[in-house]
């Protein structure tokens, strides 16, 4: 089975897009792709409105990404979460772990 590819693209000094499935077989090169931007950011806006798909491996690039964001001293804000990941959160019981932290690290 080929890998699912995915991409995060800057949009400008501050906001990013997440495009295409964010699972088991995607966010490992997600999360390479995005550790530069938290050195280079103290604010951050990631748009996911481009995610096509999601697992549970996506929500937990979201966790690494908040974590990530604080180690930097960084705030994250994530826009247009699609309703799989939601559902996933709520069902892992970590929405407020992505609203609290929404903006606010």
């Amino acid at each position: 089975m080929p890998k699912s590819h995915a991409t995060i693209e800057r949009r400008d000094t501050r906001s990013y897009g997440v495009h295409g499935p964010m699972t088991f077989d995607s966010v490992t090169d997600l999360l390479d792709e995005s550790r530069e931007i938290f050195s280079e950011n103290a604010f951050l806006q990631i748009d996911l409105e481009g995610v096509t798909h999601t697992d549970s491996a996506g929500l937990a690039l979201l966790v690494e990404w908040l974590r990530e964001a604080s180690r930097q001293g960084a705030r994250i804000e994530f826009l247009n979460l699609p309703p799989q990941l939601v559902a996933l959160a709520g069902a892992a019981n970590l929405e407020d772990l992505l609203s609290a932290r929404k903006g606010v690290v």
